[in-house]
């Protein structure tokens, strides 16, 4: 079974700043490479009704192609994120309804995650990381991203959530998908506090613990616009963004970043 991997394709942000159609690129690559599943790791776009729109044009162009996604933190930027997050359910593909089985080995089980503030560096408080603000620039989640709890409240709740999945599915092979970054291993660090003050947003190793406890096969995942395919602690690792344009592309060339960025797996 062939399987493409894409996260952080930012469609609009990048449509924007390319003058170029990045759906049409994308439509392109999967009618000439035509994978069975097609894994997206969070931020197709800003905001649920959009991403909902263009999950469901990408579906409705391949409808034999099974589509699995995993909502990004710009996917939920609204004035009421749970209301974001229940829209984007309304997406069958959506893993936040539940595992997916793709054949008798082999299980699918995510979520978008959020951040607890594990990755924070020392020397801030808790309620620093919550403001979220640092030499006069916020993270953007903290005006666009509205949840009824907190951030370690959310990451609780999503982390109870895989991990009664993961309980159920522990017989079988587990590809484990997040927005979120599950190891520190991952998260950018440049002794620049400008920089690294921003790292409490990345995700939580609590992710990890449970890919590792649970001995889950694959892990993939995005939000930090950095590629990586390896293996860690014994679990593959697949991180592939897309990313922004023009720093953190590699071709000025919309269907050549496109095309030269999608992983693609088998099992």
């Amino acid at each position: 079974m062939k399987i493409a991997v894409l996260s952080d394709i930012h469609v609009g942000l990048n449509r924007k700043n390319t003058g170029m159609d990045i759906m049409s690129h994308l439509i392109k690559w999967i009618a000439i490479n035509t994978p069975e599943v097609f894994i997206i790791s969070g931020d197709m776009t800003a905001g649920p009704e959009r991403s909902y729109v263009l999950l469901n044009r990408l579906q409705g162009e391949f409808p034999k192609m099974k589509i699995l996604f995993v909502h990004g933190n710009h996917d939920i930027y609204h004035e009421d994120s749970k209301s974001a997050y229940d829209t984007l359910l309304d997406f069958p593909g959506n893993l936040g309804n539940g595992p997916v089985e793709l054949n008798d080995r082999w299980v699918v089980i995510g979520d978008g995650g959020w951040y607890d503030y594990t990755y924070g560096i020392e020397g801030y408080t808790e309620e620093q990381f919550s403001i979220g603000t640092f030499n006069n620039f916020t993270w953007p989640d903290k005006t666009n991203a509205h949840w009824p709890s907190s951030d370690q409240g959310e990451t609780k709740r999503y982390l109870e959530k895989l991990e009664g999945w993961l309980k159920d599915h522990q017989h079988k092979n587990i590809i484990l998908v997040t927005h979120v970054v599950p190891f520190s291993r991952y998260i950018q660090v440049k002794n620049n506090p400008g920089w690294d003050f921003f790292n409490s947003m990345m995700g939580s190793k609590h992710f990890g613990e449970l890919a590792e406890k649970y001995q889950v096969k694959k892990y993939i995942f995005g939000h930090i616009h950095t590629r990586y395919h390896e293996h860690f602690n014994g679990i593959e690792i697949i991180c592939n963004p897309l990313g922004y344009y023009p720093h953190e592309w590699k071709s000025a060339n919309a269907e050549e970043e496109v095309f030269s960025t999608i992983k693609v797996i088998e099992i």
